[in-house]
């Protein structure tokens, strides 16, 4: 279930006397949160929240700490791979915070636009699949949050953070985009987060393999080029083995060649003559 709650940091000031306080903690900003626990020790919460200088909402992601793959806590990020129904597709690079938190946000003038398509999809509905890479000789992580009621909390948590974006000042530089796109070997070729489409038996499993047969179909035909049969006027005609162009009698000849029963014509040779001698040559 869907709940809206104020940030922590936010909940842990409000009500301070301190005049020397962060933005993000002055301010009001709140989180659309969503927890599902489906054991003792498997458990998963995502968020929409809102961060320091940005107009656009980032996305939070805590999980047991197996999750994530001890090489993505040595290098301090991971990317996770996120998509809401058969919607299109997204890459996106996470933080990460000791013991199990990542936080996806805008860091890169493109990972913003990933963030702020993804965010108008999550008003929409359906349902958000999330796969948390974890190597090309591994099985991504897969968490699934269903989006029924969190329309009702988008507009409330984006207009906190434009509201925080206005009292915290100029943004500081995106960092390159190179950063945010996710590298060769972070999940096997091929893969995506999107279910399968369940398989009736009488369609092909793999819609590939339709176009191979096809390629190799144009291939056959490709090797057994038309033949264009020499006529009086010009145009284009095909050459025989033996460097002649094609006729249509030509044809009708060497076929008739390919049928014979072996036994030579009587008229087959040369024309016959009298000899000196008054006998037939």
């Amino acid at each position: 279930m869907w709940r809206l709650a104020d940030a922590p940091d936010y909940h842990f000031e409000s009500g301070s006397p301190a005049k020397l306080i962060r933005a993000d903690r002055a301010v009001m900003n709140r989180q659309a949160r969503f927890k599902l626990r489906s054991g003792l020790v498997n458990s998963f919460t995502f968020r929409v929240s809102c961060v320091f200088q940005s107009k656009v909402p980032a996305f939070e992601l805590d999980v047991e700490p197996l999750d994530i793959r001890i090489s993505d806590q040595f290098n301090g990020y991971a990317f996770a791979r996120f998509a809401v129904d058969d919607g299109q597709e997204y890459s996106l690079r996470a933080e990460y915070l000791p013991p199990a938190r990542l936080i996806f946000a805008p860091l890169s003038r493109s990972q913003e636009k990933k963030i702020s398509d993804l965010f108008i999809q999550l008003n929409e509905g359906g349902n958000l699949r999330m796969a948390l890479l974890q190597g090309e000789h591994a099985e991504p992580r897969v968490y699934s949050v269903p989006l029924a009621g969190f329309a009702a909390m988008a507009g409330e948590v984006s207009s906190d953070c434009v509201r925080l974006n206005s009292a915290s000042g100029k943004r500081n530089a995106y960092a390159p985009d190179y950063l945010t796109s996710e590298p060769s070997g972070y999940v096997k070729k091929g893969y995506s987060v999107k279910k399968k489409q369940p398989n009736d038996g009488l369609s092909p499993a793999d819609q590939n393999s339709i176009s191979a047969q096809e390629e190799q179909a144009g291939d056959q035909e490709a090797k057994e080029p038309e033949v264009h049969y020499f006529e009086p006027g010009g145009g284009t005609a095909s050459i025989g083995n033996d460097g002649m162009p094609i006729t249509k009698d030509s044809t009708n000849t060497t076929n008739t060649k390919d049928q014979d029963d072996g036994i030579k014509p009587l008229n087959d040779g040369a024309p016959m003559s009298i000899g000196s001698d008054g006998s037939p040559h």
